[in-house]
């Protein structure tokens, strides 16, 4: 068999914002996790026509 040359490549980044990032968007997944649990967790009356903080 022949083999194949690949490429090489070396990334350098500072992970303490992506860090930082990663963190605030699995805060706010989990936020709208426990909403949408709440919701589907309450009957047809229950339901509000408007979310809370959709003003």
């Amino acid at each position: 068999m022949t083999e194949v040359k690949g490429i090489t490549v070396e990334v350098g980044m500072s992970t303490d914002r992506v860090q930082q990032k990663l963190r605030a968007i699995s805060k706010h997944a989990g936020a709208l996790a426990d909403e949408l649990d709440r919701i589907d967790s309450m009957n047809d009356e229950e339901v509000p026509t408007r979310l809370e903080g959709s003003e």
